[in-house]
């Protein structure tokens, strides 16, 4: 898979904190079952501490190479 370039025109910001995904996933407090959808998930890392916590979780992506990667 080729290395994924962010383009300006969409205004990509990526987050690299951990402790930033733990903190915006407490602060949502998703529950199982409870469907949730996540805009711009880009390199996916709020996607797999949410996909952990819920049952269903859509995901909506503009890129072509994240996107690819948050295929089942």
């Amino acid at each position: 898979m080729t290395k994924h370039l962010p383009r300006k025109r969409f205004g990509p910001h990526f987050l690299t904190d951990g402790a930033i995904f733990y903190a915006i996933v407490q602060a949502i407090a998703p529950q199982p079952g409870e469907p949730l959808v996540e805009i711009g998930p880009g390199l996916a890392a709020l996607t797999q501490p949410l996909f952990e916590r819920l049952v269903r979780l859509t995901v909506i992506e503009l890129y072509r190479h994240p996107a690819l990667r948050l295929r089942p």
